[in-house]
This record gives C-alpha cells, structure tokens and sequence, in this order.
C-alpha cells in the first residue's frame, strides 16, 4: 500500500461528510497510524478537511475536527509544528464560549499537547508557544470555575500541573490566581468528602507552584507551603480532640455557629487535605536542596497515630462531640499510616533516630484488634519503614511485632485445621448417633457451600500478603529472639508444604491470590534454606523440594545459587547445622509458649497418649506375626515366659527402644513414640513405602527388658580343668 492510500479512502468516505465525520470517528481515530502521515500528496488536503471542521459551525463537527488535529499530534510532530499556528487560533477562542462539555475537553487536550510536546523546538517555543501559554492557563483557570463537571475540573488542574514546570516563569505573575484555585478546593467540605480525584489533582498542582519562584525564590516558597499545610492540619486534628486530654487543651477551638455533625467532618475533610498536601509537597520537583522539617512531621504523624477513643478531658463534655470524634479516630490512624508511608519512601534511613518509637506506636495499635481497613493501613505503615529504613535496633520490639503480625499469616492454617477438625466431629458424631455411618463420597467439596475462606475480602488478601513482607524484614533483623525465629521458619515452611495441596477457591475469590502468596512465601523460604554463609539449614532440603517445580525465574536462580555457589571452595571445616527445631518432638518450652500466646497451637496434632497407644496397636497390629516381637515397657515387670534374646553385641547398650533411621527417614523424628510432626511436614515419606504397607522388623529392634527374679539366678559352674585336660590329650 503506497503512501498516502489510507488517508485518501477515509477522505472520500468515512470524511466526505461533517456528519459522517461525526458517525465514524471512532473508526477513523483508531484506524490512524504514523505511516499514514509520511510525505505523500494527500497530507495537504488531510490538513484542509481538519480545519475546515474545526470552523464548521456544528459543534459535532468542530468536537470531531479537534479529535482529529489530536490524533495528529500525537502520530506526526512535524505536522503538528505547520499547523499549530492554525490550531491555536481556533481552539484557544473556544474555551471563552459556550460550548458543550466533550468540545471543552477536546480542545484542552489539543492544546495541552501542543505546549508540552515540542518545548524543545527553541524557534517554535519563543515564536508560538511562549506568546500564548499564559492565555492558555487563564482560559483553563476559568473553564474549571465556571463548570461543574468534575471531569473537566480534574483535566484543567492536570493540564496547569504539566504547564508549571514548563514554563515557570511565564506563570510567576498569575501565582496568586493559581494558588487561590488550588486551595479553594483543599480546604474541606463539610456536607461530603471531597472528590478524591479533585482532591489528588488539585493537590498536585498546589505542589508545583512553588515553581514559579525560580531557582532560589523556590526553596522559601516550598519551605513557606509546606509549614503553612502542616499548621493547617495540625489544627484540623486539635478541633477533633476537644475532649480529649493532650496538646488541644493549650490550642483554643475556634468559635463558630456550625452544629457538631458539621463542624466535625468539616475538620477531618480538612485533615485528610493536610495530609495529601504534604504527600505532595514531599514528591513535588526541586531544584536546589531543601531542608525537611522532619521533626514536626515526625510530630505530626505520631499525634495522628497515638490517638485514642478511651481518654477523656474532666468536666462537662458534648454526648454528640464526644461520639463523633470517638467514631472517626479509626480514620486518623488511616491519615496517619498514609503520612508515614510517604515519609519513609521520601526520607529514607533519615527516619532511624526515630525508627523505635514508630514502630512501637505501630504494634500498640495492631495490638489493639482494629479493623481490617486500619489493619492494612498499620501493616503497610511498618512494610515502608522496615523496607526503607534500618533493622529496628532493639532486642524488644522485632519480637513483640513478630507477635501481632504472624496470626495472620497462620490463618491459612487454622482455618484449614478447624475446617478439618469440624468435619471429623460432625461425622464421629453422627455415626454415633445414627444408625448408618455418614460416607464421604469423591468431589463433594464442589458442593460445599459452607466452607471457610482464608481470605474472602480483597482487604484480607491485602492483609495476608503484607504480613508476609513485614514477617520477612523481621526475620532479617538480627535482634529477633531465637525462638521467634524458629517459630517464623516452622509456618513459612508448612506453609510452603502445604499451598500446593490447597485449592484457590479455599484461598479467596480471587484465583490468582494463591499464586502470589506462593511466590511470596517460596521467596522467603528461599531465604530460611539460605540460613547463614557458615550454618546449614536442616529446612533447606524441604525449601528446594517444594520450589524445585516453581515457573518463577527468580526462584530458580536463587536455588541455582544454592546448588552451585558461583565461588571458589572454602579452605574450612564443614559449616554445622543451624539449631532449628522443624519438628514438634524438638521445640523448647519458649518456642511452645510462644505457640499458645500466639494462639497457634491448632496448626499442630497434639493426640492424647491413648490415641497414641491406638496408634501403635494399629501399626503392630499390621505387622505379620512372625515378623513382630513384643514390645514391653521397662518399667513393667513381666510374669510372663520370657522371650527369646537377641544376639546384641554386649559392648553397645541400647536404650530400651531403638528406631535405626534410614536414607530416606533423615528428616523423620528419632523415634516412632514421639509426638506428630505439623500437619504440614507429614507428607515426606520414603518414596518406596506405602500407606498401608507392613513396617519392617529391621527398623525398630525392641529391647526385652529383663525379670528381676533372672538376676537371682545362680551361675553355673564351669569345669576349666577339663578344656585343659582334652587339650593336653590332643
């Protein structure tokens, strides 16, 4: 196809027409590429149909050549440099009119492209664009005034917040203008929250304006803005804690006639304006260094994230007021979390002298049960700080932290257990009561309606996989109690084990959330295998079973690197195994209190000893009767026939049991009669052993223990003389 081709089609058809132009804009629009405008004859007449509707007296037609000369824009600068000129002529005298919306919007947006696309041409910026910028923004200030559209208002900030760093001197002199637009929608609104997107645009661009100050008037204009906002929003927050005791009791409540369900959410709107500013303001551009006040930011966030529903100031309080700043302190702690994860993204380790106390803050809050949205916004808070900032130096905090977030992540098992443990009931129970036994028939899971999920909200899924991030930056931290750590290494690793056995639906509604938990979860047990460069980790051969299979190509260079270290081998001993207790059989009394103050004991099999007496009468009874010797316990004496002794050497004393661990048992408890492994860790089984299948005679060696009326016995007595008698005869 020749150059030129398809805009000649679309001349004689889809454009012959201003209303065929209208009908079949979309196709022309999306039919358009940027080999359609290399040189052919066909450029100029494309050029005169564009102009030609944008002085058609239709609306329609003018809404459709402005889309036109965009599109254009976009596909060929060259183009648009010829026919800016032309363009501006029109489209700027537009925005002055009564025109319907959809030709407003069209029009910024031509324009819009025009002033920020070629800047760098210097002829075509001193010759056409600087001459028209500054009436372009004082059109755009007045379109958004003088519309109520929400869209538009929003396009008209964007537009302004792209002109600003482009030409910041050219809007020096219409500061004032542009600041009071600004913050005419920041100051809050008391009959609704403000419109988030108005907000966030309107903020950007009180952001920028500083700009406009030059390279050295910039730094006071922003130092200026930024304390002005902080001042604004500190005492948004004091007119919400008048009964409350602290710092509003020194600030005076403004006078005013607004009634409490006014003035209240006036001042939060207010609040949460404050905050979006100063997250703006801290990722606005700068041209020279500024000095951040972190101090009373600090101050801010922490007066934002300390507040409580239970204190009170003494003497007569408003019922009304009182409820009403009870109601919303779950939303400043939201305000609060979204301020500290700005400042620990902008300011980075400059926030380590204040680390502890943050973070301290945070877990009290956790600790506190608050609901899922203040959930979430609390874990985030701690993931910018852990992820931005130092490990938190102190042998206290990482662990009491360690204790509020690991329940969440644990859920997926207790979830799993007490679903399981429910089921088992609900059938011992009803084969007890009735007559028939209930029988569990292949696939009715699909018919379950009333199984539980893990994570039925997107805020839950949120929670779960922020909870891992956070546990994985404590695990790192070196202060974190052994025991602790062993415990964070025993859920991570069931869990590992266990996700691939669990279906997405029990997970959440969203099929694609187990995928992410286990790629979260695989990377960080990636990082418990790794264990140190001179300890062994015992859970490292689980780890690289369970990610061998993984399609994540970071996992598998990271097992890669396991396998074969891209280094040369050490001169040294053989590094030892680090103490990590995988088993239930090796847990310490702490690592077991911390089990129940967490709340987790569920996620393990604690059997009662007579279960576990059925248990071995189950797997004795299995073994053949030639093959399986009686086992008595020591301290019981025996009356009866004593057995046949085995040939032991005498020079090794065994203890009264004995479990000869094979090959394939290398990370099986030491002996059968100790306690269950977690669920989650009792699949590994030799690969040559079946359910079902007898246990052999050569694993366990059962010690008869000896009668006590046998040691009474007399010796017999030996003749010596006459082995030396036959001898000497030979």
């Amino acid at each position: 196809m020749e150059a030129g081709s398809h805009l000649k089609a679309l001349l004689q058809t889809q454009l012959a027409s201003d209303i065929s132009a209208v009908r079949y804009l979309p196709y022309t629009i999306t039919s358009l590429t940027s080999e359609c405008f290399l040189p052919s004859p066909h450029l100029t007449k494309w050029i005169t149909r564009i102009n030609a509707l944008l002085h058609s007296k239709d609306s329609g037609a003018r809404w459709a050549g402005l889309c036109l000369a965009y599109k254009t824009s976009l596909l060929s600068q060259s183009m648009m440099i010829e026919s800016a000129q032309s363009w501006l002529a029109v489209a700027l005298p537009l925005l002055s009119r009564s025109e319907p919306i959809p030709t407003l919007k069209a029009a910024i947006r031509l324009l819009r492209t025009i002033f920020t696309t070629a800047s760098d041409i210097t002829e075509f910026h001193r010759q056409v664009l600087t001459p028209n910028v500054a009436k372009f923004s004082a059109a755009t200030i007045a379109v958004a005034e003088s519309h109520p559209d929400a869209e538009l208002k929003v396009s008209c900030m964007e537009t302004l917040t792209s002109l600003i760093p482009l030409y910041p001197t050219t809007h020096r002199a219409s500061h004032a203008a542009l600041s009071a637009f600004s913050l005419r929608y920041l100051n809050g609104s008391a009959t609704s929250p403000t419109n988030s997107k108005i907000l966030g645009a309107a903020s950007k661009l009180y952001g920028v304006l500083h700009l406009t100050g030059g390279k050295v008037g910039s730094v006071a204009v922003w130092r200026k803005s930024l304390e002005e906002t902080l001042a604004f929003g500190r005492e948004a927050f004091f007119c919400l804690r008048t009964t409350f005791p602290g710092e509003s009791q020194t600030t005076k409540r403004p006078i005013t006639n607004d009634e409490p369900h006014i003035f209240v959410p006036l001042n939060l709107d207010r609040l949460r304006c404050s905050v979006i500013i100063l997250c703006d303001l801290l990722s606005t551009i700068v041209q020279r260094p500024v000095q951040v006040p972190i101090g009373n930011l600090i101050k801010f966030t922490s007066s934002l994230l300390r507040c409580s529903k239970h204190e009170q100031i003494d003497g007569f309080k408003d019922p009304m007021i009182r409820e009403l700043e009870i109601t919303i302190v779950p939303e400043i702690w939201v305000l609060g979390c979204e301020l500290l994860v700005c400042l620990a993204e902008r300011l980075n380790y400059r926030l380590d002298s204040h680390l502890n106390t943050l973070v301290s803050i945070l877990t009290f809050q956790l600790e506190q049960n608050p609901n899922q949205k203040c959930r979430l916004s609390l874990l985030k808070a701690l993931n910018a700080l852990l992820d931005n900032c130092h490990a938190v130096d102190s042998s206290f905090v990482p662990t009491r932290l360690a204790k509020v977030v690991l329940p969440s992540i644990a859920n997926i098992f207790s979830s799993s257990s007490g679903e399981s443990s429910g089921e088992h009931e609900a059938s011992s129970s009803k084969s007890k009561k009735g007559k028939k036994r209930a029988r569990n028939f292949e696939g009715d899971e699909v018919f379950k309606v009333s199984r539980k999920v893990v994570c039925p909200t997107m805020e839950e899924g949120e929670v779960l996989l922020t909870s891992i991030d956070v546990t994985r930056y404590l695990f790192r931290n070196p202060n974190l109690s052994s025991a602790m750590r062993s415990v964070i290494a025993r859920i991570i690793i069931s869990i590992l084990l266990a996700l691939p056995r669990m279906s997405p639906a029990s997970i959440s509604p969203n099929p694609a959330l187990i995928q992410i938990i286990q790629e979260k979860v695989q990377s960080f047990g990636i990082i418990i295998g790794s264990s140190t460069t001179s300890v062994m980790s015992k859970s490292l051969p689980f780890v690289i079973e369970a990610t061998l299979a993984s399609d994540n190509m970071a996992v598998q260079s990271d097992i890669g690197i396991l396998l074969h270290p891209r280094v040369p081998p050490l001169v040294r001993s053989m590094p030892h195994v680090e103490a990590l207790s995988l088993f239930k059989a090796e847990e310490t009394e702490e690592e077991v209190e911390l089990l129940l103050t967490l709340g987790l004991q569920s996620t393990h099999l604690h059997p009662t000893p007579d279960a576990q007496d059925v248990l071995m009468n189950d797997q004795l009874a299995s073994i053949p009767q030639s093959n399986a010797p009686k086992t008595v316990s020591p301290a019981v004496e025996q009356k009866e026939t004593p057995a046949i002794p085995l040939n032991i050497p005498p020079a090794k004393t065994l203890p009264s049991q004995v479990t000869v661990a094979t090959s394939d048992d290398a990370f099986k408890p030491s002996t059968i009669t100790s306690q269950l492994v977690p669920h989650a860790l009792e699949y590994r089984q030799a690969p040559n052993k079946k359910a079902n299948e007898p246990i052999p005679s050569s694993e366990v060696i059962p010690i008869i223990a000896a009668d006590d009326e046998d040691e009474d016995e007399e010796m017999p007595f030996i003749d010596m003389a006459s082995d030396s008698e036959d001898g000497d005869e030979d």
